[in-house]
């Protein structure tokens, strides 16, 4: 996707699907049936007499060629399970042996970070998500691995046989190499994806504050604060829409002065204050401003209630302190998800919704992306008319012609 979109802001992602579910799957099924294929014969003639001495049966009965075929068919998916089986129990006992040692150190600092709780130490040590699924799917194996022992025992006996020694030292390899060698360290794909799915990012927390420390106070009273104003003649009239701008830069740079630093905008007035009983602080005002932007295309200016994200210049400090830990890449990121989460909370909010417009902006290059061309187009957008930046910019070339 080209840099150009979103006003020069670039392309904002979307949240992750299960593309890697999906593929998983596919392998699986392709690993499975490699597996099947791949699998030493045991000769079913010898399975079946064991089976009788089991069953005390007779050894020399008569066996028809159907029910041969079908204990054939049998005997190759027992194989299939055994091994999938023990491929799993492999997995458990090498995680369990990984996270008791993880619990060694842990042990050591129970007291400061668990307030002396060995139950918590435990908890936060061995649990996992889908713990349930786990322990049904542990269960499940162990079951298979002692009906095979019971019922094909020459299966049972020749997989382990010849395993054994293979599943004990991967299970060694396994935690040593997960443990000296951080192969169990998510990649940065996994990093980003837990952070967006458990809500863990800076961005998350920001969005969040936004909304709930200002949005969520401003935008159910925008109507009866115009009413209040002078302006309740232009919002019926429709040159004032009832909604906030809110111009969100990628740069995260935050400027002190609208009408002073963007031409074409011009401070016009403040609008009555919303006032609330904040934290101790009685009658806390929250206060929007008017604008006057200049539509440059037909020479008349439009008004509008216009402000700049504020929470991101928090983004572009901490980019900027060396202690953070937020470089510019990261910055990048974080505003992204800013916006997507942001969208996500006035969407779902009844008492928000159609009362902000969200205006992703680049931010470092005003003279290619004019804020108040922006705005403009913005505004005619909200109000359902057909803007066309190019068109505009066109118009500027045939009068230089």
């Amino acid at each position: 996707m080209s840099s150009e979109e979103n006003n020069g802001f670039g392309p904002i992602p979307r949240k992750r699907g299960n593309g890697c579910v999906k593929f998983f799957s596919f392998l699986f099924v392709i690993l499975f049936m490699a597996l099947a294929v791949t699998l030493d014969d045991i000769n079913s003639d010898e399975v079946l007499k064991e089976f009788h001495i089991h069953q005390r049966r007779d050894v020399n009965e008569t066996v028809t060629p159907f029910v041969q075929q079908m204990f054939g068919s049998v005997l190759n998916l027992a194989k299939i399970l055994y091994v999938s089986s023990v491929a799993i129990i492999f997995l458990v006992i090498s995680e369990l042996i990984r996270r008791t040692c993880l619990l060694t150190e842990e042990l050591r600092h129970f007291r400061e970070r668990y307030n002396g709780k060995i139950l918590k130490v435990l908890k936060a040590t061995y649990r996992v998500r889908h713990y349930q699924s786990l322990s049904v799917l542990f269960i499940i194996a162990i079951a298979i691995q002692i009906m095979i022992y019971w019922y094909l025992p020459p299966v049972s006996a020749k997989y382990t046989y010849r395993y054994r020694d293979l599943i004990l030292v991967n299970m060694a390899v396994a935690c040593l190499t997960n443990t000296f060698l951080s192969l169990k360290i998510p990649s940065d794909v996994e990093v980003s994806e837990l952070s967006e799915r458990d809500h863990l990012n800076v961005a998350h927390g920001l969005a969040w504050s936004y909304y709930f420390g200002y949005l969520k106070i401003i935008l159910p009273e925008l109507e009866n604060t115009i009413d209040k104003s002078e302006w309740k003649g232009k919002m019926k009239d429709g040159a004032l829409p009832a909604k906030v701008f809110i111009v969100i830069p990628e740069s995260c740079v935050i400027p002190g002065n609208i009408g002073e630093d963007h031409p074409g905008i011009t401070f016009e007035k403040q609008l009555p204050p919303v006032l609330k009983h904040r934290a101790g602080v009685k009658d806390r005002p929250y206060v929007n401003s008017v604008y006057q932007v200049t539509d440059t295309r037909k020479g008349y200016p439009h008004y509008c209630i216009l402000e700049f994200a504020t929470p991101v210049s928090s983004l572009y400090d901490m980019s900027m302190h060396p202690e953070s830990g937020l470089n510019a890449e990261d910055r990048h990121q974080q505003v992204q998800i800013f916006i997507r989460t942001l969208q996500a909370i006035l969407d779902s909010a009844p008492e928000c919704q159609n009362r902000c417009v969200l205006v992703p902006i680049c931010g470092n290059d005003y003279e290619k992306y004019p804020l108040a061309d922006i705005i403009t187009r913005t505004i005619h957008q909200v109000k359902g008319e057909t803007f066309n930046m190019d068109d505009m910019m066109g118009d500027g070339d045939d009068d230089d012609n």
